[in-house]
């Protein structure tokens, strides 16, 4: 189903695709490029997420799209500003198009398996979830502690009476 959305790298008609319960648009038909809503990248970025999703197996195999090498900037489908191009992850040497508007993410045929196969991007995401558990460690920790302390709290404050 297009949305009436335009390819911002080939400009051929963007399709709606159900992947993974996620709807993204997706360049099938052209370049295999994949536009991501805010956030919905780190669904995608890791090499065991979607491994049995049929449309998600199709875009990993687009081989690489060539980049314009003209410095145009690509333009947002979504709210049709100048999209910026940095680096994914620092060290990855991946490249991508972010709109920094509504925080959308383009990526060209083949960035999303390199994403996914970078050593780099890997690593990051096992730092980002041996914090994620030890903040998580922490809030319950801190939650335990203040409960013990009301506990003690209500027995002094009845000692008392």
């Amino acid at each position: 189903m297009n949305e009436g959305f335009n390819c911002p790298a080939c400009g051929k008609p963007l399709q709606t695709a159900t992947v993974c319960e996620t709807d993204l648009e997706v360049c099938l038909n052209g370049c295999g490029g994949i536009w991501f809503d805010a956030a919905e990248l780190f669904r995608f970025d890791e090499q065991h997420e979607g491994i049995n999703d049929p449309v998600l197996q199709k875009l990993l195999e687009c081989p690489t799209a060539q980049v314009a090498e003209n410095g145009e900037k690509r333009t947002c489908i979504k709210c049709g500003i100048k999209m910026k191009r940095h680096e994914y992850r620092e060290g990855s040497g991946i490249y991508v198009d972010e709109c920094y508007g509504c925080g959308g993410l383009w990526l060209d045929g083949g960035e999303l398996k390199a994403i996914r196969e970078n050593p780099a991007v890997l690593q990051s995401n096992q730092e980002r979830e041996v914090m994620a558990k030890e903040f998580s460690r922490k809030v319950q920790d801190e939650a335990r502690r203040r409960k013990e302390e009301e506990e003690a709290r209500r027995r002094r404050n009845r000692h008392q009476w």
